[in-house]
């Protein structure tokens, strides 16, 4: 009787949901690898299994989801990975029909391979999510290769959306009991996946950072992989990958992040939160990790209010507000003008004060030369009178005075002739001169 309700119940809430069979947009696979220990001795490295995105055709078929296109025809039933050997070992669904787990696995003398995939869908966007593990051993060495891939789709279609909905459909909605207001984390992962960055032929620089999703919750020993996405000014993608680091805290010990963004969360952590920061030209945006026990995170499953992919809703840092690449933003020309201005005016300046410091200095060495020119005019008059006495007769001490007066008023009648000189700089000049040449100074006569 239990058995019976419960099948009656779960086929009802699987009838109130929408189809997912339509047409769909596939993204491309991201795939990123670690390699530890790897010598030559275990053969060469495991490659990728690649996957272009394209339009996909799903369907529904006894309860899992079929998918044809994008080069690769594939299910929720399976593994994405695929190498020779490799088989399924477990498969679950879970979350009302819309989460699904398989586990495949190979094992032998040589190599062990370990592979986890999952694939959550709300009624618009689809995720897949796949972890796998190579181990070899030869010659008594252990190579590891780890896997990280994820892929999403988008809904583009859905089979029958275009019809009116029955008199039936619409008589089961009302009939069916009311739900209570999702979560806000339920209702982020309701949003359609972002489109793709447009591909320019030439790029500028950064200009925003988006990380996806902003929040994740994870169990003890689960791996993950944000998706980030970054733009030029004018939406232009930009092969520019964040710098990833964990934010020191109580629970940071527990959890490691890769050069891509995968973070793994160390077996046996403690229920808690840790923020990751992903980082690009000096702008970082935040994005919080959730460790929860794998009991409660079954639960919230379950109840529909957790998605295993996280939500679509990212975290944003803008890097740049101008145009970038060969496009000037006006914040640059604007900078580049006051530049260029400052230059002039401290160049200017420089040489208005070269030249006043030169006429100062010409000026300053006019009166400096006349005041030589002076001295040494003393100089030697004072020798000439010193001659004059030492010609004069010792025995005649009173001609003595006469000839020094004598001597004395030889250079001043010498000068007294008609001549003038300049009042600033002392510049002597002739009787038909009327300024001076230095400084323009009116002459005046020597006799006055």
């Amino acid at each position: 009787m239990i058995t019976a309700t419960t099948a009656c119940t779960a086929s009802a809430s699987a009838q109130s949901k929408p189809t997912l069979s339509g047409s769909w947009s596939a993204s491309s696979v991201s795939e990123s690898w670690s390699f530890d220990g790897w010598v030559d001795a275990c053969g060469p490295k495991p490659k990728g299994q690649g996957g272009g995105g394209g339009s996909v055709q799903i369907r529904e078929q006894g309860g899992e989801l079929s998918i044809v296109g994008a080069g690769r025809a594939w299910s929720t039933a399976e593994c994405w990975e695929q190498a020779p050997g490799l088989g399924r070992v477990s498969h679950s669904q879970s979350g009302g029909g819309r989460f699904w787990r398989t586990r495949c696995s190979l094992s032998n003398e040589k190599q062990r391979i370990t592979v986890t995939t999952t694939v959550s869908a709300t009624d618009t966007s689809i995720a897949m999510q796949e972890t796998s593990e190579h181990k070899v051993t030869a010659e008594g060495a252990t190579c590891t290769a780890t896997a990280s891939r994820s892929r999403s789709f988008g809904l583009v279609k859905r089979d029958g959306e275009e019809a009116a909905p029955s008199a039936s459909a619409s008589a089961s909605a009302s009939a069916a009991p009311p739900t209570p207001p999702p979560s806000a984390a339920a209702s982020a992962a309701a949003l359609p996946p972002k489109a793709p960055p447009k591909v320019c032929k030439v790029a500028g620089d950064p200009a925003r950072l988006e990380v996806y999703p902003a929040r994740k919750t994870l169990r003890p020993g689960d791996r993950f992989s944000f998706r980030t996405v970054v733009t030029d000014s004018e939406g232009c993608a930009v092969s520019v990958k964040p710098t990833w680091a964990v934010t020191p805290g109580p629970f940071a010990a527990k959890v490691t992040v890769d050069g891509s963004g995968t973070v793994t969360v160390a077996e046996g952590a403690e229920e808690g939160r840790v923020e990751l920061v992903a980082t690009v030209s000096g702008k970082g945006v935040p994005v919080a990790v959730e460790i929860t026990s794998p009991t409660k995170y079954d639960a919230l499953l379950s109840a529909g209010t957790l998605d295993p992919q996280g939500s679509e809703q990212g975290a944003v840092a803008v890097i740049a507000t101008g145009a970038v690449g060969g496009r000037k933003g006006v914040a640059d020309d604007v900078g580049q003008e006051r530049k260029q201005t400052f230059v002039a005016i401290v160049i200017g300046l420089a040489f208005a004060l070269g030249f006043a410091g030169l006429v100062l200095m010409r000026r300053g060495r006019r009166p400096a030369e006349a005041e030589a020119e002076t001295e040494a005019e003393l100089h030697e008059e004072a020798e000439a009178e010193a001659d004059a006495e030492t010609e004069a007769d010792e025995d005649s001490v009173a001609e003595a005075p006469k000839a020094r007066a004598s001597a004395r008023s030889t250079p001043t009648r010498a000068t007294a002739p008609s001549g003038k000189v300049c009042p600033t700089c002392g510049e002597r000049y002739g009787a038909e001169a009327q300024f001076c040449g230095a400084d323009g100074t009116t002459l005046v006569p020597l006799n006055r």
